[in-house]
């Protein structure tokens, strides 16, 4: 038949997300009908893929990242992975409630009494962010002692609030109605605040150790028999005309496009 049927996670399918956005001249300039099926995020969608391996439900997933093509890239789970956006794994806090006037390191944010029960973070394992942050300390403290390392976990445990399901939760649910002052996320989120509600009371915390850049994927489900319409949407995802909605819906770096269309807002956050 002629419907693609979409793996992804929820905010890329809600209202302000990408694929909204782009679903009806895709359709019209294809011919296939989308099936978006969502989830909250992404380990729970690479979970599906792996309880369905023996006769695939999807077509193409959307949404999987660095970490889950190093891990299951050889898996038999999906084929053909290309990059369709990027960012940058951060912290970001309520300006009227902590100030950062220069650069911090991971230490010292789990260490400093000042943010005790003050951080909200994602699952890993569950989220990409909460992953991505465990591949961010393994990144800083890969030098240092054993000992060094589960200090610093430990020291971030104290300091955490609680631990989100996964994004969504973590930022909108929890974050921005005040439970704490300092969430997990990306570099690129106070430029929707700034962009879209004119405010810049949302920052990224500067780090001195450096962030991890996080990419995503879009690809082929292995045993697909719509690999053509799949590649078509692959395609299309490359295009400038959907690179260049990226920063203003999923509010990430394009890896095409033209960048003279981002918002000026992306001039005023931190750009690794």
């Amino acid at each position: 038949d002629n419907t693609l049927t979409v793996y992804t996670y929820d905010s890329l399918a809600a209202d302000y997300g990408l694929l909204p956005a782009i679903q009806d001249t895709f359709e019209t300039e294809s011919g296939l009908q989308l099936e978006i099926v969502t989830f909250a995020d992404t380990g729970a969608m690479v979970s599906q893929l792996l309880l369905e391996q023996s006769s695939p439900q999807a077509d193409v997933v959307l949404g999987i990242d660095n970490s889950d093509v190093a891990r299951y890239g050889d898996a038999g789970l999906f084929t053909n992975p290309t990059a369709f956006d990027y960012g940058y794994v951060g912290f970001v806090y309520d300006t009227t409630l902590l100030s950062f006037p220069e650069p911090i390191s991971l230490e010292t944010l789990a260490e400093d009494e000042a943010y005790q029960d003050k951080i909200i973070i994602e699952q890993a394992g569950l989220s990409s962010p909460g992953t991505q942050l465990l591949l961010w300390g393994q990144a800083v403290f890969a030098n240092n002692t054993t000992s060094d390392s589960n200090e610093f976990w430990e020291a971030l445990a104290d300091q955490t609030l609680t631990v989100a399901p996964d994004w969504n939760t973590a930022y909108y649910t929890m974050f921005l109605n005040g439970e704490a002052p300092i969430v997990l996320s990306y570099l690129t989120s106070p430029a929707y605040h700034i962009d879209q509600e004119g405010t810049d009371r949302y920052a990224a915390i500067p780090i001195s150790d450096g962030y991890l850049k996080q990419t995503e994927y879009v690809a082929l489900v292995d045993g697909s028999y719509q690999t053509a319409g799949g590649q078509l949407f692959m395609d299309y995802l490359l295009s400038d005309s959907v690179q260049n909605q990226i920063p203003t819906t999923q509010w990430m770096f394009p890896v095409g496009g033209d960048s003279t269309a981002w918002p000026a807002a992306y001039t005023q956050i931190i750009q690794p």
